[in-house]
């Protein structure tokens, strides 16, 4: 039987797993309905004058690719929940590294240049880096006893 410490955890890795995954597909199938979604108008005519642009053109599509790397490691936080001692390590990667090195430079150029989506993806990220780490701390001695 589990925990709540781990239970809390498990949460943590639950909620960080579908939000890399909805950010992830959302984005990566479609940037401009992305931007749509936070009140960014995006001229239909964009995407025809980036197809041929040497530095927009692969900025856009390399956006697209790790957003959809983006939604794997979503899928990958899956692992945890079953096992969260044997998959420590991914949690540690994908739930506190990643949003660790993301959300302040999403947070800084979206407060600094006025972007409201890169504001609340940085804040969101803090959030889940937060929510990570505290389940991580309470589960420490458990983890290094060797339990759930």
């Amino acid at each position: 039987m589990r925990s709540k410490a781990t239970n809390i955890l498990q949460f943590g890795v639950l909620l960080t797993g579908i939000i890399y995954i909805l950010i992830g597909v959302f984005y990566g199938s479609s940037p401009i309905s992305f931007a749509n979604f936070f009140g960014i108008e995006v001229n239909p005519d964009w995407y025809n004058l980036i197809k041929y642009d040497t530095f927009n053109s692969p900025l856009y599509h390399f956006s697209r690719a790790f957003a959809l790397i983006l939604a794997v490691a979503g899928f990958s936080m899956i692992m945890p929940l079953f096992d969260p001692l044997k998959y420590r390590g991914l949690i540690y990667y994908n739930g506190i590294l990643f949003p660790l090195v993301s959300a302040p430079v999403l947070l800084i150029n979206g407060i600094s240049y006025d972007h409201l989506i890169m504001t609340v993806c940085g804040i969101v990220f803090l959030a889940l880096f937060l929510f990570v780490g505290f389940g991580l701390i309470i589960t420490k001695k458990q983890a290094n006893r060797g339990q759930e």
